[in-house]
C-alpha cells in the first residue's frame, strides 16, 4: 500500500529514478519508515533524505534497504543489483550526459527500465496466480469425478434398500427389521443429498477457477506484450544511451540481463508447496487411472456401447483436443509460458520440471498421446538428473510415459518400458506397493494388446493372486484385474473357463457395487457372451434377455449399451 511520500527533491533524472525505486520497495513491504530506520544503520531523518533523492545514498544504504524490505531471495538479489546500478548512474550522471548529449534521454531510459522491472514483477505474480488457479481447477475436477462415483454407488444402494423395505412390508415381517431398513435407507438418501451438494460446490469452484484463469491468462499476455514494447522502446533510445548505462562497458546491460533471467524462470514459478501439491496430484492420478484402471467395456456401457466381439478394448478418450490443427501443443503453450519448452541446463529446476509434468498430463487428457509421451520422456530424464533414477517423481514420470506410448498405439514399446518399470518399482518400493501393482497391471494390458495373449493370461493370473493377498479378493483393483484375466482367457479360446470366472465376477461386483452398476452390467454381458461361445446357446439367450431388461431399466431403452446388448440378443435368437 502506497505511503504519503513527500515530493522527490532529486537534482537529476538518475537520482529521481533511484529514489522512486527505493520508495517502491518500502511500499511493497509491510514495514513503516520507523521499522526501516530501526533495521538499517541510519537515522530516520537520514533515511527520509535518501528516499527524497537528495543526497544520493551510498551503496551500503541501498543494499541494506533492499535486504530488509524484500524477503524473497531471488527477488532480493535482482532488486539489489538493480538498486546498485541505479545508484551508480545517479552518482555519476555526467557520464551519461556527456555520451548521450541529452540528460532527458538518459532519464527517460531509466524510467523505461524501471517500468520493465515493475512489469516483470507483475508478470511473475500473474504466472503464479495462473498456476494456483490451474491447480484449483484440477483438484475440483478430480473431486467431481470422486463425487459422481459416490453418487452412483449411493443411487444403487437406495434402490436396493427401497426394494428390500417394500419386500419386507409386503411380507408383513418383523416391524423392527422394517424400521432398521428404513433407517438405513434414510441415511443413504441423506448421504446422497450431501454428496450432490458437495458436487455442486465442486463444479462451482471449478467454474470460478476456469473463469479467473482466463482473466489471468489475458493479463499474462498483456504484460508480456507491454514488456516487449518497453524493450523495443529501450532499443529505440539509441546505442549511445545503452552504452552510457554501463559506464563505458560496451553493450553490457545488467538490468536487461536480470529481466531475461527472471523471465526464464517466470513460467516455472510456483508457491512453496508446489512439490507437495505435485505429489498429491500424482497420487490422485494413480488412484483414478492406475489403481482402478479402465476396464474398457465398462467404460463403453457408461459412454458408448458394449464391445460386441469381447476384445480387450483399449480405453478411448472422450475428451477432444481443442488445439488448432497443425499447431503443436508446445507452440500454443510457449506463447504465454516460454520457459516450459526453452529451459537450458543452467536453469533446470524442480519447479520447471513439475510444471512440464503437469502440462504433459493435460496434453494426454486432451487426446494428444504421442506428444504427451514425448514430453513425459523428457520430464523423466530431467527428474533422473535432478533426483536420481529411484526417486518417486522419476518413477511416476516413467509410468505416464509408458502409458501414453501405449495409448498412442505403441503397445510393444509400452510393454517393454513397463517391464523395466515393474522391476525398478519392485526394488525401490517393494513388490506389494500400490504403484508396483499398478505398473504390473498396465504391463499385462500392453503385453496382451501387443499380441502376447498367453503371456498376458499368466501375468494377470499372478496379479490377481497377489492383489487378492495384498488388497483382498473383493477390492475394486482386484476385481478389475480379475476382469482382465477372464477377458484374456476368453480370447485365448477357453470360453468355458472365462464364463466361470465371469460368473464369479458378476456375483462379487453385485455385492460390492450393486446389481445395477455399470461394471456389474458389463461383466454380465461378458458372461453371457462366453456362455454362448462355450456352447450354452440356450442359457446365453436367457442371460441376454435378462440383461436387456435390466439395461433398459437402468440405462434407458435407447442407451448405446442397451442397444449393443439387444444386438447380441437378436443375433443369438436368430
Amino acid at each position: 500500500m502506497g505511503r504519503p511520500w513527500g515530493p522527490v527533491r532529486a537534482r537529476t533524472p538518475e537520482a529521481e529514478a533511484l529514489a522512486l525505486f527505493l520508495r517502491k520497495r518500502v511500499d511493497e513491504s509491510p514495514l513503516t519508515m520507523t521499522d526501516v530506520a530501526g533495521r538499517v544503520p541510519f537515522s530516520k531523518s537520514r533515511v527520509g533524505a535518501f528516499l527524497s533523492g537528495d543526497p544520493v545514498p551510498g551503496r551500503d544504504f541501498v543494499v541494506a534497504l533492499v535486504r530488509v524490505t524484500v524477503p524473497e531471495p531471488v527477488l532480493r538479489q535482482r532488486h539489489e543489483a538493480e538498486a546498485c546500478r541505479l545508484r551508480e548512474a545517479a552518482e555519476h550522471p555526467e557520464n551519461r550526459g556527456r555520451q548521450n548529449g541529452d540528460g532527458d534521454l538518459a532519464g527517460e531510459l531509466e524510467r523505461v527500465r524501471a517500468r520493465q522491472v515493475d512489469i516483470c514483477e507483475r508478470l511473475t505474480r500473474a504466472v503464479e496466480q495462473r498456476a494456483d488457479l490451474q491447480q484449483a481447477a484440477q483438484n475440483s475436477m478430480q473431486l467431481v469425478m470422486v463425487l459422481l462415483t459416490m453418487i452412483n454407488n449411493l443411487e444403487g444402494k437406495v434402490r436396493t434398500l427401497s426394494a428390500e423395505r417394500d419386500e419386507l412390508r409386503a411380507r408383513a415381517d418383523d416391524r423392527a427389521e422394517v424400521e432398521d431398513t428404513q433407517a438405513r435407507l434414510t441415511r443413504a438418501l441423506n448421504q446422497e443429498r450431501r454428496a450432490r451438494e458437495e458436487l455442486d460446490r465442486a463444479r462451482d469452484k471449478q467454474r470460478q477457477a476456469d473463469e479467473l484463469a482466463s482473466h489471468v491468462e489475458a493479463q499474462v499476455l498483456a504484460l508480456t506484450n507491454e514488456l516487449n514494447r518497453l524493450r523495443a522502446q529501450e532499443s529505440d533510445s539509441g546505442p549511445s544511451a545503452a552504452d552510457g548505462a554501463g559506464g563505458g562497458s560496451g553493450a553490457a546491460d545488467p538490468a536487461a540481463d536480470d529481466i531475461d533471467r527472471a523471465l526464464a524462470r517466470a513460467a516455472a514459478v510456483n508457491d512453496a508447496d508446489d512439490e507437495t501439491i505435485r505429489r498429491i496430484t500424482d497420487a490422485l492420478q494413480d488412484d483414478a487411472q492406475g489403481l482402478a484402471p479402465h476396464e474398457g467395456p465398462a467404460d463403453d456401457l457408461i459412454g458408448s456401447a458394449v464391445v460386441p466381439d469381447n476384445r480387450d478394448n483399449p480405453p478411448t478418450s472422450t475428451t477432444t483436443s481443442d488445439k488448432p490443427s497443425g499447431q503443436p501443443w508446445s507452440d500454443r503453450w510457449s506463447v504465454t509460458s516460454p520457459l516450459l519448452f526453452d529451459v537450458g541446463p543452467e536453469v533446470l529446476s524442480a519447479d520447471a520440471v513439475a510444471a512440464r509434468y503437469n502440462l504433459a498430463g493435460q496434453i494426454g487428457m486432451a487426446g494428444d498421446h504421442r506428444e504427451a509421451a514425448d514430453l513425459f520422456a523428457d520430464v523423466a530424464r530431467d527428474y533422473e538428473r535432478l533426483r536420481g533414477p529411484r526417486h518417486p517423481s522419476t518413477l511416476a514420470s516413467r509410468h505416464h510415459h509408458a502409458v501414453q506410448v501405449g495409448m498412442a498405439g505403441g503397445h510393444r514399446e509400452a510393454a517393454d518400458l513397463l517391464a523395466d518399470l515393474v522391476r525398478d518399482c519392485s526394488r525401490v518400493l517393494g513388490p506389494d506397493h500400490a504403484r508396483t501393482l499398478t505398473n504390473r497391471h498396465h504391463h499385462a494390458v500392453q503385453v496382451g494388446r501387443a499380441g502376447g495373449r498367453a503371456k498376458a493370461v499368466g501375468l494377470f493370473a499372478d496379479l490377481v493372486r497377489d492383489c487378492s493377498q495384498v488388497l483382498g479378493p473383493r477390492h475394486l483393483n482386484t476385481l478389475t484385474n480379475r476382469h482382465h484375466h477372464a477377458v484374456q482367457i476368453g480370447i485365448a479360446g477357453d470360453h468355458q473357463g472365462a464364463a466361470d470366472l465371469f460368473a464369479d465376477l458378476v456375483r462379487d461386483y453385485a455385492r460390492v457395487l450393486g446389481p445395477d452398476h455399470a461394471r456389474t452390467l458389463t461383466n454380465r454381458h461378458h458372461h453371457a457372451v462366453q456362455v454362448g461361445r462355450a456352447g450354452g446357446r440356450a442359457k446365453a439367450v436367457g442371460l441376454f434377455a435378462d440383461l436387456v431388461r435390466d439395461c433398459s431399466q437402468v440405462l434407458g431403452p435407447d442407451h448405446p449399451g442397451t442397444l449393443s446388448v439387444r444386438r447380441h440378443f437378436t443375433y443369438l435368437e436368430a
